[in-house]
Parts: C-alpha cells; structure tokens; sequence
C-alpha cells in the first residue's frame, strides 16, 4: 500500500514564520519611523531655534544673506541662471512633474505607485503653507534686492520643500528600475538638483539659511512618511521585494520601466543624425539667404513698403481688450510654456509608445528650432519694427526669423505628428488644425506687439513647418505603424 505523504509545513515551523513576519514588520516601521525622525528633528529643531532668535543661528542667516546679495546683485546674467534653476523647485513645475509622474504610471497601469506620488504630491500643498503660517517669518531684508520679495512667510522654505519631496518622489519611484551601477549617478543628480534649488533661494535673497535647512528637513520627514505608507501598502497584499535595498519595496515585476519595448530610440542611428544635420543646414541656409534678400536688397521695394504698412495698420488697431487677448495668445509660445509642453508631450508619448522615439523626436525638434532660430536670427540682424512696441528688453537685431511662431509651429506641430501617429481613427488627422491656426495667430500678435514684421512671420512658419517634418520624417514611424507598435507594447505590459 502506498502511505499517504504530508507534504504541508509542519506546524513547529509556523511559529518561526510567524517571528520573521514580525521582525521583518518590525524592522520596516523601526526604519519608517527612524527616516521621519531624521527629517522632523531638525525641522522642530530649527523652528525653536528660530522662535528664540538664538544668537549663532540668526547672525549666521543674517551674513549669509548679505554677503550673497552683495555677490550676486552685480550680475544681471547670473541672476537670470539663478531664477531659472529656481523655478525647478516652483509651484508651477513641480505639479506638472508630479501630474505627469502620476499620468505616466497610470497609462503604465502602476495604480499603486500613481497613488503614492498623488498622495506625495497632495500632502506637499497642504503642508507647506500650514508650516509658513504657523510659524510666520519675515523675508530678508537685503541691501540690492535682484527679485521681487514673496508675500508669504519665509520659514521654511517652499521651494526647497517642494525640490526634494518632488524629486525624491520620483527617485523613489524610478530606483528599482534602474541598474544598480547606475543609482548611485542618479542618486547624486538628485542631490545636485535639491541643494541647487535651496542654493538659489539664498542668493536671491528670498531666504535665510535656515528656511532652507527646514525646507529640506520637513520636505525628507513627508517623504519618510509617505514611502513608509506605501511600504505598508505593499505588504499588506502579502508582496515581498525582490531588492532589498529597494526604498518603495515594489514587488518584481511592479517597476516603473521608462520604455520596455525594443523599439529604437533613434532609428538608423548614424545616418538618422546625418539627414537631420543635412536638413538643418538646408534650412539655415534657405533662411539666411531669404532674410538677406529681404533685408539688403528687397526693403525699399514693394515687399519693405507692404512689411511696414501692415505693421502700421495693426497697431492704429490698438485697443485695451485687444492688447490683452494678443498678449495673452502670445504667451502660448513663450519660452516656460514650450518648455512645459514639450515635456508634457515626451512624457507622455514615451508612456504610450514604451518608447524612446517620441521622446527623443520632441526634443529634436525643439532643441533644434532654438538653435537654428539663434543662428539665423545672428546671421541676418535684422532691425524689429520702428513702433512703439509692447514688450520690452527684446534684442533689437533678432527679428528674423519669428521664434515664437517658430517654436509654436514646433511644439504645437510635434503634438499633431505624435498624435498622428500613435493615434486610431481618422479622427487624429484633425489635430494638425492645432499647430494651423495657433501658428498664424500668434504671428498676428507678435505684430500687434510690434515685435516683427511680416515676413518674419512667414520665416518663422517655414522654419518650424520643414523642421518638424524632417523630424517626424526620420525620428518617428510611418502613421500606423506607430499604433501597432504601441499596441504590442501594451500587449508586453499586460503579461507583466
């Protein structure tokens, strides 16, 4: 007779799983609670600190604000630098990050790690403001002031807050997806961006050193507590991690990966980069050559006459409401706005296609517009309108070609093509209305302003519309094809 074998776990090991178990949990709070701490601390630290105006701590904000202002205050190109590094920890960008992050892991059906950067995100909103009206500091007060002081408190420091909650979130998120040889380079360019931020708020003269310190103090501790949740969260559906080392203990197979698919980031390699470089010297060319025809030779015919006149005419046009509308559309091609929704389009097309391409070709196409905007706008020179112009501190000698249709052409154009061809239906063939008619506009009201002519208008238009094609001509697939690539890569995702 053959015996029946128990094959089941004896009890006498149910226990030691058991003790595991609890230790392990015990473990994780004790580290959960050991990172809140690490970031609390200080904060309260520095809050008493501040509250009893101890000697050390405030002479040390008070030297440091002054002898920075007095640095920086002389250097109008170093102030520039400075706020724009500055805006990396602004309210503005940080919810596009953090609404991009959280979309992005969403399309990659990364529920549980979309939740954990919206709760991130959400409780950084709230919190930092409860801290500045708690506590209710006075701004610097400093001799050459280079910016326009906030209205709100200046313990602790918001933006310095916001750097390392939103850009910690996102480290904690791509970690386990990344080589191990490669996190601590990640690691490190995260610090950079944090301490980078926190060092803008001094030499402008916005913060004292220890808003900066309590910034980052308070934004680790949110970070502690929220990771520390989501770590809960995972366990709580009995997942292991398969890297202990992870900080978000993601299960195997939950990472946030950037583009899983095979799909080449740029097709053809070396030869993609030779068309594109001969398609940019042909455009430069076609550009220059058109805007010394215009200027040297055709200004004192009837193209000069019709440039000036139609100038004219729009400006006798000139009216409060009408200022502002044209302004306001202006503002659609202005540099941040490009920047923000570049950034949204390589997201988002590198969620949907698990592909580099969408993302390399958004910024191929807008990299190269600025550059060949620079270049030929140097070469030609030309002289803007001889109106009252509504916008000032513009270079006198960059009118040719138009940048802002230029860039509008380009990222509004970039969105047509990505959408064309990752889209379904015929319907998408309808987006390329979006670059058609905001294009043109916006070359209207860069002449409302009188910011060009034009025929700059026109240069612009031909600038953005051949280099978006030869972008989207070599960097993304035929329309359709990019469909059934993103559809195998959501095939691909779902046998995650």
């Amino acid at each position: 007779m053959t015996r029946d074998v128990d094959v089941s776990t004896p009890r006498g090991d149910a226990p030691h799983q058991d003790t595991t178990g609890l230790r392990r949990f015990g473990l994780r709070a004790l580290l959960g609670w050991a990172a809140l701490l690490v970031g609390a601390v200080p904060f309260l630290l520095l809050w008493l600190l501040v509250q009893s105006s101890w000697p050390p701590l405030a002479s040390l904000d008070g030297e440091v604000a002054a002898e920075l202002n007095q640095q920086v205050s002389g250097s109008p190109l170093l102030v520039t630098v400075l706020r724009w590094v500055t805006d990396l920890g602004g309210t503005a960008f940080a919810v596009l990050v953090m609404v991009l992050a959280t979309v992005f892991l969403l399309i990659r059906r990364q529920r549980r790690l979309a939740a954990f950067v919206a709760v991130t995100g959400i409780g950084l909103a709230i919190l930092g403001p409860v801290a500045k009206a708690v506590v209710d500091r006075a701004r610097p007060v400093v001799q050459s002031p280079v910016v326009e002081t906030p209205s709100n408190a200046s313990f602790p420091s918001g933006h310095s807050m916001t750097a390392m909650v939103v850009y910690g979130a996102l480290l904690l998120v791509a970690l386990p997806s990344v080589r191990r040889r490669a996190r601590p380079w990640l690691v490190a360019a995260t610090a950079v961006v944090v301490v980078a931020v926190g060092f803008t708020r001094l030499a402008l003269g916005v913060h004292f050193v220890s808003d900066v310190l309590a910034g980052w103090a308070l934004g680790a501790g949110w970070l502690a507590v929220t990771a520390a949740a989501f770590r809960g969260w995972q366990h709580s559906r009995g997942r292991e991690p398969d890297v202990p080392l992870d900080p978000l203990d993601v299960p195997p197979g939950g990472e946030a990966h950037l583009a899983p698919s095979s799909d080449p980031a740029l097709p053809g390699g070396r030869r993609t980069v030779l068309r594109l470089l001969a398609a940019a010297a042909g455009v430069f060319a076609v550009l220059t050559l058109l805007g010394l025809l215009v200027t040297a030779v055709l200004t004192d015919t009837w193209l000069g006459r019709f440039d000036r006149s139609v100038v004219q005419w729009i400006v006798e046009q000139r009216s409060p409401g009408l200022t502002t509308f044209m302004e306001t559309l202006s503002v659609l091609s202005d540099t941040r706005v490009v920047i923000a929704v570049g950034l949204a389009l390589a997201v988002l097309g590198l969620a949907v296609a698990a592909s580099w391409r969408p993302a390399v070709f958004v910024v191929v196409t807008i990299v190269g517009e600025v550059l060949l905007y620079f270049a030929s706008s140097r070469v030609v020179d030309r002289l803007r309108p001889e109106v009252a112009d509504l916008v000032g501190g513009l270079p006198s000698g960059a009118s040719w070609p138009s940048g802002h249709v230029a860039a509008a052409v380009a990222v509004y154009g970039a969105l047509a093509a990505l959408v064309i061809v990752y889209g379904r239906g015929r319907w998408r063939w309808w987006v390329l209305a979006v670059p058609a008619v905001l294009a043109p506009a916006i070359g209207i009201s860069r002449i409302y302003v009188a910011a060009h002519y034009p025929t700059d208008v026109l240069a612009g238009l031909l600038l953005g519309a051949v280099w978006v094609w030869a972008c989207a001509r070599y960097l993304l697939p035929p329309p359709g094809r990019g469909v059934r690539a993103g559809t195998a890569a959501a095939a691909a995702r779902g046998r995650m």
